[in-house]
């Protein structure tokens, strides 16, 4: 069977390229002809005027950056041989396949871009259409906004989101969801050690990765620094978002990863750098983004009886931020795995 996955897979975020890469390495994994559809959208390209500045000023930064990515996309990712720009392009094109599949990431939150495009919904093709977790990623969409989702995905002959409200929302509109974990989560951590590489800071460390600037992210920083004697290592973006000894603003996506596995603690905003902490059994802390982009972070943690590393203005810092995990006691995520891999091999008459 040849299965085509569109996903969002090309842009500098280590968490979109690794849920890329698991996804279609499980399918290969059970002999499935699988590739990765080149999608590469305008509306991700650098568009406003701080992020074009910030680009300038950093732009052997951010030339290095993008080869690393890139580098890293095309050894590891099995990507058509054709690019495609537009939704248009999509159309016109007759794909080789008896599949095609929308997996994982945002693709159906309306906050971001990605979410307003119907190329993510499969509206240009009449083959075979499966969703694997993707992820609606909110809560508050408007009632015009699911109505109009649910049209859209409704001759799918499967689908499967991310977040457990999700398949609420879809139910309210008569479309049958299943909730599945994140693609990472359906390889073998063993099979990223591949891609874990030594830190080039040789003290313990507070990683911080992709956060937005605030009182609370600083005083969460001063008190690790000063009770375990940490060194603050950034990364993520061209801007420096809080205080730190180290800051990195060309990592590749299996830097960034290796980071995650190297620290003493993670401190972040980002549903896979969470959740690659919980993988490699980390220390972390998280701190929500925005109620857009919050439902899939809270919902996993939920899951694992983890919601308790979350923090907000109202924990007491002093008391929370010296809590540690016991990853023998809390809750097994294996049966959820085995439930989403099931699903999987269901939908595609897997044998």
């Amino acid at each position: 069977m040849k299965i085509k996955i569109i996903t969002i897979h090309n842009i500098p975020n280590f968490g979109s390229v690794f849920q890329s890469f698991a996804l279609g390495k499980y399918l290969k994994q059970l002999d499935f002809d699988v590739e990765v559809i080149d999608y590469n959208p305008t509306y991700f390209k650098l568009k406003t005027l701080r992020s074009k500045i910030g680009m300038l000023l950093n732009l052997k930064q951010y030339i290095i950056r993008k080869k690393k990515f890139r580098r890293f996309v095309i050894k590891n990712i099995p990507l058509t041989k054709k690019v495609f720009w537009s939704l248009e392009d999509l159309k016109c094109y007759n794909f080789d396949a008896d599949v095609i599949m929308a997996g994982g990431d945002q693709l159906w939150n309306v906050y971001h871009s990605c979410g307003n495009d119907d190329a993510y919904k499969l509206t240009w093709t009449d083959k075979k259409k499966i969703s694997y977790a993707t992820s609606m990623g909110q809560k508050g969409f408007s009632e015009s906004q699911l109505c109009d989702l649910a049209n859209k995905i409704r001759d799918f002959a499967a689908i499967s989101v991310r977040e457990s409200s999700s398949v609420e929302l879809l139910k309210m509109h008569n479309i049958h969801a299943v909730h599945c974990v994140d693609p990472v989560f359906l390889l073998n951590p063993s099979e990223y050690n591949q891609f874990i590489k030594p830190p080039k800071l040789l003290d313990k460390y507070l990683l911080v990765y992709l956060v937005t600037p605030s009182p609370l992210l600083e005083r969460c920083i001063k008190f690790f620094k000063q009770r375990f004697n940490l060194k603050i290592v950034l990364c993520s973006g061209f801007s420096k978002k809080c205080y730190c000894d180290v800051f990195y603003k060309d990592l590749g996506p299996d830097e960034i990863l290796s980071y995650i596995y190297n620290a003493e603690i993670v401190l972040s905003a980002s549903f896979h750098a969470t959740a690659f902490s919980t993988m490699f059994k980390k220390q972390f802390f998280t701190i929500l983004p925005n109620e857009h982009t919050n439902e899939r972070i809270v919902d996993y943690l939920n899951d694992r009886g983890l919601n308790n590393r979350i923090i907000t203005e109202e924990v007491c810092l002093e008391e929370k931020l010296c809590e540690t995990i016991d990853y023998s006691v809390i809750k097994d995520y294996q049966p959820n795995i085995i439930e989403s891999q099931k699903y999987l091999k269901q939908v595609l008459n897997y044998e």
